[in-house]
């Protein structure tokens, strides 16, 4: 049982880690992409402001995704 508990801790923990790392990557492409904004006319900015939208949304989930993972992370832990 102990085995089992390990694997299941060691593929949650290894799951947040890849979490974590995706959620700074859109983190980090939200913030490039208002720089750009910042020096874009409004024709060009509409569609990167999409992007920006789509990026916060992406963000959003990433957020929810290691909520769960700690969620069940603490579960395992005795």
């Amino acid at each position: 049982m102990k085995f089992l508990k390990d694997k299941v801790k060691k593929y949650h923990e290894k799951k947040l880690l890849e979490a974590n790392q995706k959620l700074e990557s859109h983190i980090k492409i939200k913030n490039q992409m208002e720089e750009q904004l910042k020096s874009m006319n409004n024709k060009e900015s509409i569609e990167l402001k999409e992007n920006i939208e789509k990026q916060k949304e992406l963000i959003r989930i990433w957020n929810k995704n290691i909520e769960v993972i700690k969620k069940q992370l603490k579960k395992i832990k005795p």
